[in-house]
C-alpha cells in the first residue's frame, strides 16, 4: 500500500507564512533592523510620546553602549551630553534610570575618537566645557554616579590611549590632561569632598584628587581652596575608625601637595595650627598602637610627610603642638630610656620599619637644629647623647636591637648629624667628651686590620657607606668630617682639647696611609684631613711645629702628584687645593727650610705652569708668601719649565692671559693702545660710577686687584728684581 507524505504544519506563532504560488509554508523575511544612533537614543529620551517606556530608554542606552565600546567621537560632545542630561532629569524623577546613567558616564571614561586628526584642536575648547559639565554630576546625590564620575575623570587622565588596529583613532593623551587641567574639575571635585559626608563617595574622590595631585597646576588649585586642612582632619578621625585605606589617601594626597605644590602656596597652607596639630594626632596614634606591618608602614608614611613638611615650612608650629618632643622621644628610644606617657607602649625592634623610622627622624630633627628653640628641646631630650652613642669602634658594639649591618648605617648617619649638629653646641658637645670619642673612633678606622681574620669590614650599604665595603673607610671619612665641622669654629679650648689629645699625629698618619691613592672615598679623606691641620697650625706656631718635617715631606708629594689627573673627577684637584691651603697655614719659619732643601719652590712652579686657571691665583698667593724669606727667590730664579722657561717668562704669560680674560685693550705685540686707561678692562671701562656711591663702597679699580693676579704677578716680579 502506498505511503501518503504528511505534511506538518508549523505552530502558530512561528516565524513563518504560506506562500500561495508554491502551496507551501516558507519563512517569513524579517523587516531590516534600524540602526540605533545617538540621535535617535536622545529622541527617544526626549519625545512626550516616549517618556514612559523605562525599559525602551534602557535598551536605547545598552545598545548605543555596545556600538560605542571603543568611546564617543569628538563630534558628538554636545549629543552625548544632551543624552546625559535627559537620563538625570529622568533619574531624580525616578531611580531606575540610575543604571542607564552610571553606563553612560562609565562610557566617557575612554578617550574620545576623532574622524580626522584636526578634532584634538577643533573640538579642544567644546572638550573642556564638556567634562566641566560632566564633572558637575558629582553634585547630585546618587553615590553610583558620583563615583562613575571620579571614574570617568580617573580613566581620561591616567590611562594611556589605546591603538586600535582598524577604524578610528583616539584623540591624544595630551588632550584629555590639558581639558582637565586647564578648566576648573579640580575645584569641583574639591568643593565636593569638603561637604560629602558618604565616605564611600569621599574615599573615591580622595583617590582621584591622588593622581590629580602630581599636577604642580592642580595642586596649586588644591591649595587656593583650603583643601589641606579638611584632608588633614579627615586623617585624623580615621585614626579612630581604624579606616586605613582613608588614611593611606590622605598621607599622600598631602604629601604630594607638599612636593608639587607652589613653594610660596605650601607654607600659607600647611603652616597653620590645624595641619599640624592633625599630623601630630595621626603620629602619636601610631606610636602608641601600631603593632602590624601595615600600621608601621602607615606610620613611617606620616613621618615621610612630616620631614617633607619641614623641609618646606620651616617655620611650621610643631614645638608648640609638642611635636618635637615626641620626636626626640622616638629619636633617643634606644639609646636613652624614657618613660614619658606620650611613647607609652611604644616599642623599637631590628625590623625594617622601625628602622626605616629610626633614620626619617633623626633626619627630621637635624634639618630643624638650626632652630635655638628646637635644638634645646633636643639636647634637653638626650639627641646628642644618642648620637655620641654610636661614635665607637664596632668591634666593642653588641647592638640588641639592631644588626650589624643596621647598627652602621646608624652609626655612619650619627657621625653625619653630628657634623651639623656639634658646631651649634659646643658646649654639650665638651661636656659629653666629643672630642676623645671622635679620636678614638679616628684611631680605629685607621688602624690596620684583616677582614679575612674576623676583623669588623664594612657592610658597605646606604648612601652614607659608599665606598666602605669590608673597610673602615666609610667611618674614616664621617669621623673626620665632624672633626673638621668643629674645628672651623675657632673656638680655642676645643682646638687645643684636640691637639692635647693627639689629633694632629693621627692625621698624619691618615694621611701617611692614603698617599699616593687613586681611590675618591680616600682622596676626600686626605683632602678634609690637610684642611683639619691648616685650621689647627694657622695662628699657632707650636702647632706648626708638630706638623714638622714629616708633614711637610706628605705635603710635598702630594703637590708632586700627574698634573693629568687635575680633571679626572676622582677629587686629585681638591686634594691639590687643600695642599697648597695648608702650605700657607702649616710651612712657616720652623719648619720651612725643609721646605726649600725638599725642592718646594720649584714643585710650586711646576704646579702653577701645569695646573687650571682657576687654581693659579691661590698657588702664585702661596709662591708670594713664601718668597717674603728671601732664601726662596735663587730658588725661583733657576727654575726651569716646560722648553726651559725661565720663572719670569711664567708670570708674563699670566699676566697676558689676565690682561686677555679681562678685556684690556692691547694691540697684536701687547702694548697698550690707550695710554690713559693702561690698566682698566672692559668691566670697569662699561661701569657708571655713580656720585651717590658710598664713600666706603671699594671702587672697582679696588675689586679688580682683589679678583685677579696682577698685583700677585707684579709683587713676585719685584721680589725676584726687574733687572733679571
Amino acid at each position: 500500500m502506498e505511503q501518503i507524505e504528511v505534511q506538518r504544519y508549523p505552530l502558530m506563532g512561528s516565524n513563518m507564512q504560506y506562500d500561495m504560488s508554491t502551496r507551501s509554508f516558507v519563512e517569513r523575511q524579517q523587516p531590516p533592523k534600524m540602526d540605533m544612533t545617538l540621535e535617535k537614543v536622545l529622541n527617544l529620551m526626549t519625545d512626550p510620546h516616549s517618556k514612559k517606556v523605562k525599559e525602551r530608554h534602557s535598551r536605547a542606552v545598552k545598545k548605543i553602549c555596545e556600538k560605542y565600546c571603543n568611546g564617543f567621537y569628538l563630534k558628538d560632545l554636545g549629543i552625548v551630553y544632551n543624552i546625559i542630561d535627559a537620563l538625570v532629569a529622568n533619574a531624580k524623577e525616578d531611580a531606575e534610570y540610575t543604571n542607564a546613567l552610571v553606563q553612560i558616564v562609565m562610557l566617557c571614561g575612554k578617550s574620545f575618537l576623532k574622524e580626522k586628526a584636526s578634532d584634538d584642536l577643533v573640538y579642544e575648547k567644546d572638550f573642556s566645557e564638556f567634562l566641566v559639565q560632566l564633572v558637575k554630576l558629582v553634585e547630585l546625590p546618587m553615590p553610583m554616579v558620583q563615583i562613575a564620575v571620579t571614574h570617568c575623570i580617573g580613566g581620561l587622565y591616567c590611562t594611556p590611549v589605546p591603538v586600535y588596529s582598524e577604524g578610528p583613532q583616539a584623540c591624544r593623551h595630551e588632550l584629555n590632561i590639558k581639558a582637565i587641567e586647564e578648566s576648573n574639575v579640580v575645584e569641583i571635585f574639591g568643593g565636593e569632598l569638603k561637604k560629602m559626608e558618604d565616605e564611600t563617595v569621599y574615599q573615591e574622590i580622595l583617590h582621584l584628587l591622588l593622581f590629580l595631585s602630581l599636577s604642580s597646576s592642580n595642586c596649586d588649585s588644591l591649595l587656593d581652596m583650603d583643601l589641606v586642612d579638611v584632608v588633614a582632619k579627615n586623617m585624623a578621625g580615621a585614626c579612630a575608625s581604624q579606616n586605613s585605606k582613608l588614611l593611606q589617601l590622605s598621607i599622600e594626597v598631602l604629601w604630594n601637595i607638599i612636593e608639587y605644590g607652589s613653594a610660596d602656596k605650601v607654607p600659607y597652607r600647611f603652616e597653620t595650627m590645624s595641619v599640624v596639630r592633625s599630623l601630630f594626632s595621626t603620629f602619636s596614634h601610631f606610636i602608641q598602637t601600631a603593632k602590624t606591618k601595615q600600621d608601621l608602614q602607615l606610620r613611617n608614611d606620616v613621618m615621610s610627610v612630616t620631614q617633607a613638611l619641614v623641609s618646606h615650612c620651616p617655620k611650621a608650629p610643631l614645638l608648640e603642638c609638642g611635636f618635637i618632643k615626641i620626636l626626640s622621644l622616638v629619636a633617643t628610644y634606644s639609646e636613652v630610656k624614657s618613660e614619658d606617657e606620650m611613647i607609652e607602649g611604644f616599642t623599637m625592634k631590628a625590623q625594617n620599619d622601625d628602622f626605616e623610622l629610626k633614620k626619617l627622624v633623626w633626619s627630621t630633627l637635624v634639618s630643624l637644629c638650626e632652630s635655638d628653640a628646637l635644638r634645646q628641646v633636643m639636647i634637653d631630650h638626650g639627641f646628642l647623647t644618642a648620637l655620641f652613642e654610636y661614635v665607637k669602634p664596632n668591634d666593642s658594639v653588641c647592638s640588641v636591637e639592631w644588626t650589624s649591618a643596621q647598627y652602621e648605617e646608624l652609626q655612619l648617619q650619627a657621625l653625619s648629624s653630628l657634623e651639623t649638629l656639634c658646631p651649634l653646641c659646643l658646649n654639650e658637645y665638651m661636656s659629653g667628651h666629643g672630642n676623645t670619642r671622635l679620636i678614638m673612633l679616628l684611631e680605629w678606622a685607621y688602624s690596620e686590620f684583616n677582614f679575612t681574620e674576623g676583623d669588623y669590614g664594612g657592610h658597605g650599604n646606604s648612601f652614607y657607606g659608599d665606598g666602605g665595603y669590608q673597610t673602615r673607610r666609610a667611618q674614616l671619612r664621617f669621623t673626620i668630617r665632624v672633626l673638621l665641622a668643629v674645628v672651623r669654629t675657632g673656638e680655642e679650648n676645643v682646638l687645643q682639647d684636640l691637639c692635647d689629645q693627639g689629633l694632629i699625629d693621627a692625621l698624619k698618619v691618615v694621611l701617611k696611609k692614603y698617599k699616593g691613592s687613586d681611590v675618591p672615598i680616600e682622596l676626600g679623606i686626605l683632602s678634609n684631613a690637610l684642611l683639619i691641620l691648616a685650621v689647627l697650625c694657622e695662628n699657632d706656631s707650636h702647632r706648626k711645629g708638630m706638623f714638622g718635617d714629616e708633614g711637610v715631606e706628605l705635603l710635598l708629594q702630594f703637590l708632586s702628584g700627574d698634573s693629568d689627573k687635575f680633571s679626572s673627577g676622582l677629587g686629585y684637584h681638591k686634594l691639590l687645593l687643600s695642599s697648597v691651603n695648608a702650605i700657607w697655614c702649616c710651612v712657616s719659619i720652623v719648619n720651612q727650610d725643609l721646605f726649600l732643601e725638599r725642592g718646594g719652590i720649584p714643585i710650586l712652579l711646576d704646579l702653577l705652569e701645569k695646573c687650571p686657571p682657576s687654581m693659579q691665583n691661590l698657588v702664585l698667593g702661596a709662591l708670594l708668601d713664601l718668597t717674603e724669606d728671601a732664601r726662596a727667590v735663587p730658588h725661583v730664579v733657576t727654575w726651569r719649565g716646560k722648553g726651559q722657561k725661565t720663572a719670569v717668562s711664567l708670570l708674563i704669560e699670566l699676566w697676558r692671559a689676565e690682561e686677555h680674560a679681562m678685556g684690556v685693550k692691547r694691540d697684536s705685540n701687547h702694548v697698550m693702545t690707550d695710554a690713559s686707561v693702561p690698566l682698566q678692562g672692559v668691566e670697569q671701562l662699561q661701569s657708571n660710577v655713580s656720585a651717590h656711591t658710598l664713600s666706603s663702597t671699594p671702587t672697582l679699580a679696588i675689586l679688580d686687584v682683589a679678583d685677579n693676579m696682577r698685583a700677585k704677578i707684579y709683587a713676585m716680579l719685584y721680589r725676584i728684581g726687574f733687572d733679571k
